[in-house]
């Protein structure tokens, strides 16, 4: 691969790290500017597609390619990388053949539309991760978790909570309750009642600290959703149906087009939102607002009869052409808009205001203050720079919309920056920024360490000695989970 040399007036794009990682590492990182701190420590995973092309043929999404875990295990001021792909029968049997097999989000398998039909995409568990009652699982909702041995990586399998899912689908983005510490998720899916057809429904689930699943049920609305993610208060799930639609399936279990292909955004189509009592799992409000759709979630609470709701934006889809031809050099791949709703419980009424300008997604905070009225967000933004192909830069916001912005250089492209507490932290921001950039210049990354409470420090930089493929997100721990 041709690279631009750095301090050359031509600054890469993202595109380079979209190139696969085939091989797994596994080593002690010992090439860091800085330091890392002692009083951090923990596990830091990254899932993500790992390889975007087999048999150098590129896939037809972003979102199938195979999901490859990426860990930092940081302790006593040193940092252990390893990274394992999710062994998924469509990874064994693709790595094997060197080509495509199976369908996906937008792959198709060559050879025409008799190659494709009745044939439902696998999960490629790229998306995300979460570690509960003891299971550290890969997550993508085209199917069901994948888990992985927390200790080695190794993969385990499908898992369904001793059957407890019911249905094919379950969101890479469940909430673990702080209060409760239990794990709520949903998929979406389809009801049968009676002789009426099938109705479009969200599969909820509550799962307990133990691992079981305590509570589920099947809560019905008006359109199949493109429903990627929800917010979590203390008392309520809170979901928007958005106006992404999907168009004539008929034509994706023919085989004539992926799903990719038949999905669009409905200007026509207001947003729903469904509110969730968390105890029962059965909907207790809804409400409707403009068209839109929120791709991502931030925090949520209760404030009095108000459900205060923070969410990225998008009145388009437009994206869905970059995340389709991924290789291509004029792909950009930006963020939304950082909103915030008020829900009124006892009214009905709905509201929602602009909370920054910059261009954001992948809202983290730190996850203490879920459900309850936070201080700060932290974002990745896409910055006009002269290279802003990808997210270059990260924010901290306060509650008012004040912002700490850092922009990366031109040639460098970030992620999800993801709250690390500090060990004996009491303060809500006390705590490190933890977030991969990817070198254009160099074609490797870099894990920043960042101070939380003053985002242009920098404390750490370790460098890797590969690149890492651009992941979507992650999480970290308070314990050292490789052996």
């Amino acid at each position: 691969m041709n690279m631009p040399v750095k301090g050359s007036n031509e600054a890469p794009t993202c595109h380079g790290g979209l190139e696969n990682l085939d091989e797994e590492y596994d080593y002690l990182i010992d090439e860091i500017e800085g330091e890392i701190p002692v009083d951090l420590k923990g596990t830091f995973v990254r899932n993500g597609p790992g390889r975007q092309k087999i048999g150098g043929v590129p896939y037809g999404h972003w979102f199938d390619g195979d999901g490859m875990l990426s860990v930092f295990s940081i302790a006593d001021g040193k940092a252990r990388f390893k990274n394992s792909y999710v062994k998924t029968p469509k990874y064994i049997e693709e790595t094997a053949a060197q080509k495509v097999l199976y369908r996906g989000f937008g792959t198709q398998i060559p050879g025409g539309w008799w190659k494709n039909a009745f044939k439902l995409p696998p999960s490629p568990a790229n998306t995300s991760v979460i570690y509960h009652a003891g299971h550290l699982l890969a997550l993508n909702e085209g199917g069901l978790p994948w888990e992985v041995d927390a200790a080695n990586l190794e993969t385990k399998g499908e898992f369904t909570y001793d059957g407890g899912l019911f249905g094919r689908t379950f969101s890479a983005h469940g909430k673990i309750h702080p209060g409760s510490g239990d794990y709520i998720n949903f998929g979406s899916g389809s009801i049968r009642r009676g002789l009426r057809p099938p109705q479009p429904c969200l599969n909820l689930f509550r799962i307990d600290q133990s691992g079981k699943v305590v509570a589920s049920n099947q809560a019905v609305i008006d359109r199949f959703p493109f429903c990627h993610d929800f917010a979590l208060s203390d008392h309520y799930g809170i979901f928007f149906i958005g106006s992404i639609v999907f168009g004539n399936m008929s034509r994706f279990l023919m085989g004539l087009n992926s799903i990719s292909d038949l999905i669009r955004f409905d200007d026509d189509l207001p947003m729903k939102v469904v509110v969730v009592d968390l105890k029962s799992l059965e909907v207790v409000r809804q409400f409707e607002t403009d068209a839109g759709a929120i791709i991502h979630f931030g925090n949520a609470f209760e404030d009095g009869d108000e459900i205060v709701v923070d969410g990225m934006y998008a009145g388009e889809f437009e994206a869905n052409n970059a995340l389709s031809d991924v290789f291509n050099p004029d792909a950009k791949f930006g963020g939304g808009t950082y909103n915030r709703y008020r829900l009124n419980m006892a009214t009905g009424a709905i509201s929602s205001e602009r909370v920054t300008r910059t261009e954001s997604e992948f809202p983290t905070f730190n996850p203490r203050y879920a459900g309850k009225r936070q201080t700060y967000t932290y974002t990745a933004c896409a910055i006009p720079n002269g290279s802003d192909s990808f997210f270059n830069g990260f924010q901290k916001i306060d509650f008012e919309g004040n912002s700490s912005l850092v922009t990366l250089p031109p040639g460098y492209y970030g992620s999800e920056p993801m709250f690390a507490p500090r060990e004996g932290a009491s303060a809500e921001d006390d705590g490190y920024l933890l977030e991969v950039v990817y070198n254009g210049f160099e074609h490797k990354s870099e894990l920043h360490i960042v101070r939380a409470q003053e985002p242009t420090d920098l404390v750490g930089k370790l460098h890797l000695r590969h690149h890492l493929p651009h992941q979507f997100h992650g999480l970290f721990v308070p314990e050292v989970l490789l052996q």
